[in-house]
């Protein structure tokens, strides 16, 4: 009984699918002038690139929430 089954690619492509759906949505929080819903949305993302190391996206996202963050919300 030493079959193991390895999930983490599996784990890794969720994470990566589950992150590029939230950006997608924070989308359309923003065009809606829904600011708090899309830096919401986007801290999520955020998480979820970092859990599957994808760095560039976690950064990208994480320049988005900062500029929503800075130049909509006062």
């Amino acid at each position: 009984m030493d079959n193991k089954i390895n999930t983490g690619k599996d784990f890794m492509k969720f994470f990566q699918t589950k992150g590029d759906y939230l950006v997608e949505l924070s989308e359309n929080h923003f065009k809606n002038k829904e600011y708090e819903k899309a830096m919401e949305l986007l801290n999520q993302a955020y998480s979820n690139y970092v859990k599957c190391k994808n760095t560039e996206d976690a950064e990208k996202t994480k320049k988005k929430y900062l500029e929503i963050k800075n130049n909509y919300l006062k």
